[in-house]
């Protein structure tokens, strides 16, 4: 190394613009267009079975009832689809804000409403990993 020092690089590439001038895209524009793209934004796009999930006139809501198993829940799908949390936890904050869009009811105590929960938003993952698409079950 003692040898190299004090002598120039052997070779300097140089700066050609016509290399980068394709890079004309902002990444917050390059994210937002990718967000758009693969996220579903239709806000009724899971209404009917929200609606056949949270069926009950009275009772606790099912946004509070979803933000109380909310952790449980993500914890059990992330296990059994091997989908990162991030995107769990993404579908859990619309499925939520839909439900309270939505005025949608629990009932308080039904033993299998955790496992209907579970089963349908695992659905929603494993068409996600297949298709690419959160779809709607039919």
């Amino acid at each position: 190394m003692r040898s190299l020092a004090g002598q120039l690089p052997v070779h300097a590439p140089k700066y050609r613009a016509a290399d980068y001038n394709c890079l004309n895209v902002k990444l917050k524009t390059y994210y937002a267009r990718k967000r758009k793209l693969y996220e579903e934004t239709y806000p009724s796009f899971y209404d009917a079975d929200l609606r056949q999930l949270f069926a009950a006139p009275a009772g606790i809501k099912a946004s509070s009832y979803l933000r109380q198993r909310r952790r449980r829940l993500m914890n059990s799908i992330c296990q059994w689809t091997n989908e990162k949390k991030f995107r769990v936890n993404k579908l859990l904050a619309r499925l939520i804000d839909r439900c309270d869009q939505l005025g949608l009811h629990a009932y308080n105590d039904d033993p299998q409403q955790d496992f209907r929960v579970s089963a349908f938003i695992t659905t929603l993952v494993m068409n996600y990993l297949f298709t690419g698409k959160f779809k709607r079950t039919k």
